[in-house]
């Protein structure tokens, strides 16, 4: 595998460019390259971080950051979002990790979304109704209330 010096990516041994950075300084992959594993929300990234200390991967968590303006346009990327590197030998089994924690985390928003009821469409008709009738009973009494007190100023001084 080859190596590319400036994003930190692996790429095919027949190869030229780096096909994400168009970048031609690649060079053969060594154990001790840390190169780019993938890109995960901040929440993610920590809880990987977690798992790798504990099978001793070396690894490094960085911020995902783009030098184009493609980044600030991309709905898929958020400005918490950070870019995850593992050392080549610690490679394959960073990805089996990361596989397992996808999994994890889709049964966990699975079940969350189990868990939540959805009200049955009258009674989330008059929640509504009711909610807006105490509204506009508490936009009311605020208006008199305050009538009441300029009023009341009034003629505490004519």
């Amino acid at each position: 595998m080859l190596y590319c010096e400036k994003c930190r990516s692996l790429c095919q041994d027949t190869t030229r460019k780096c096909p994400n950075c168009k970048s031609s300084k690649l060079r053969v992959a060594e154990e001790t390259d840390l190169v780019l594993l993938h890109r995960a929300d901040q929440y993610t990234a920590s809880r990987l971080a977690e798992q790798f200390d504990e099978m001793g991967i070396v690894y490094e968590i960085a911020p995902f950051a783009t030098r184009s303006s493609q980044y600030l346009y991309d709905s898929e990327v958020m400005p918490t979002d950070k870019n995850i590197f593992v050392r080549v030998s610690d490679l394959e089994a960073a990805e089996e990790l990361s596989v397992r924690m996808k999994e994890e985390l889709e049964r966990a928003q699975e079940q969350e979304e189990e868990e939540f009821e959805d009200m049955p469409r009258r009674k989330r008709m008059l929640v509504q109704v009711l909610s807006l009738l105490l509204f506009f009973l508490l936009i009311t009494l605020a208006v008199l209330g305050a009538d009441s007190l300029g009023q009341w100023l009034r003629n505490l001084f004519l």
